[in-house]
């Protein structure tokens, strides 16, 4: 292998490391405001981020999502027929489609 080519192969390897360097923290779950998603196991639907329990979603019941927060770590929307709150975006979101 030539030295050029070694170059150019260390080079497109560093630019990859440093463009994965760059992607915000936060969960790996993707969720976007106006799916539909069922949840995986009961989920309590909660007044504010962390705050008192309003109702439960059994698992495989639906979640409209309205908007998440800003470090994408709760989720808002409803279940069906009820209040919108918040329910943490943690993996227990699934199937989301609009």
């Amino acid at each position: 292998m030539s030295m050029r080519r070694s170059a150019r192969i260390a080079a497109a390897g560093l630019g990859t490391v440093a463009a994965v360097a760059l992607l915000p923290a936060g969960p790996a779950y993707a969720v976007a405001a106006g799916q539909l998603c069922n949840v995986n196991q009961n989920t309590w639907v909660r007044y504010t981020e962390g705050g008192d329990v309003m109702y439960t979603i059994e698992a495989g019941g639906g979640f409209r999502v309205d908007h998440l927060n800003f470090y994408q770590t709760w989720v808002y929307g409803h279940g069906n027929g009820h209040s919108d709150g918040w329910i943490p975006n943690d993996g227990r979101l699934y199937n989301c489609h609009y």
